[in-house]
């Protein structure tokens, strides 16, 4: 994530979803250098696969459970809410939308303290989707154009990236080079639509019986 004068003032290091791999993998780096980072949990799925996404490849992860979830909120991980079950909220109705938001907040505060920061799925938001999530109580919100605290830019690091790549993404200058990075971005984006249209067939399904 960017944050707005992100020159001056650095980055945050954070992980949509919540899987374990990010106990596994990235915890033992992140306290080896004594560096900090923000974890959004799809409350949901806490302690299970992700059957949530569109697998390619047929494979399954899990997600983190409670106990490593305390574990890393002691050591001083920040969580944050990415929903209750990773819809997009711009295609959901009002109260769905509330529930999504306050009660993934509120759950995830009674178990590490507090919840303060949003993460949109699908990085899908609109006006109303950004008035919800200030009503829900959220103090920042990653997704966006970076125009507000409840829009931060997000920067998606990928298995491809590099330090190079990484580099194009946060200094944004225009060139050949960062609309590559950009047009990079949005084809692997595309792939999330499969994940999207999954999602409302489920919950169609569920909601209207035949």
């Amino acid at each position: 994530m960017v944050l707005p004068g992100a020159a001056q003032q650095g980055i945050i290091i954070t992980f949509d979803d919540g899987e374990q791999s990010v106990y596994k993998n990235a915890f033992p780096l992140l306290k080896e250098y004594n560096m900090k980072a923000l974890v959004f949990l799809i409350v949901d799925y806490i302690g299970k696969e992700n059957v949530w996404d569109v697998s390619m490849t047929g494979t399954r992860t899990k997600h983190l459970t409670w106990d490593e979830i305390h574990e890393m909120s002691e050591w001083g991980i920040e969580f944050g809410s990415h929903t209750m079950s990773h819809r997009n909220l711009t295609h959901v109705s009002e109260k769905e939308r509330e529930t999504e938001l306050t009660l993934s907040r509120h759950l995830i505060e009674k178990e590490v303290g507090y919840c303060r920061s949003l993460s949109y799925p699908f990085n899908r938001i609109n006006d109303t989707v950004v008035v919800a999530a200030q009503r829900a109580g959220f103090s920042y919100g990653f997704g966006g154009d970076g125009s507000s605290i409840l829009q931060m830019k997000k920067e998606a690091m990928y298995i491809t990236d590099t330090t190079s790549t990484l580099c194009i993404k946060l200094n944004e200058h225009p060139g050949v080079l960062y609309w590559y990075e950009r047009s990079k971005q949005r084809v692997i984006n595309y792939f999330t639509l499969l994940t999207m249209l999954q999602k409302r067939s489920r919950y169609f399904k569920e909601e209207v019986p035949c």
